[in-house]
């Protein structure tokens, strides 16, 4: 994973003034290069994030807007935020243990620090790009 991966999210935005271009969805493929990671890593990240109640929603609610069943649904910005939010976790354990049972007791001690609300605030502090 990308220690600038944030630089990289927030930055792809454009920063348009248009605030309805800004949460344009993205696929997969680009959250994955946005974070540096392969698919499988993101299918892996992904199933503990559907633990965050707000990116469970964001999940289903890009589901349900696609009406081709076997299309991947469409991604927004902030669900590779808490995507890349979880291997950050990843990325702080030791090598040689198993972590998914340790990231998804940290996801459930912190769920608060996976919010929207959150992901907005970090958003806000990024300078705009020119």
């Amino acid at each position: 994973m990308m220690k600038e991966w944030r630089n990289r999210l927030f930055d792809s935005q454009k920063r348009e003034t248009d605030s309805h271009l800004i949460e344009l969805p993205l696929s997969v493929a680009e959250g994955t290069r946005i974070l540096g990671i392969c698919h499988r890593t993101w299918k892996r990240w992904h199933e503990l994030a559907m633990s965050v109640p707000e990116y469970k929603q964001q999940h289903i609610e890009m589901v349900e807007k696609i009406s081709d069943a076997n299309s991947a649904p469409p991604i927004v910005r902030y669900q590779v935020w808490v995507t890349g939010k979880i291997g950050e976790i990843f990325t702080n354990l030791p090598h040689g243990i198993t972590k998914k049972w340790i990231v998804q007791d940290c996801l459930q001690k912190t769920l608060k620090e996976f919010t929207v609300e959150q992901y907005q605030r970090e958003q806000s502090q990024v300078p705009k790009s020119e």
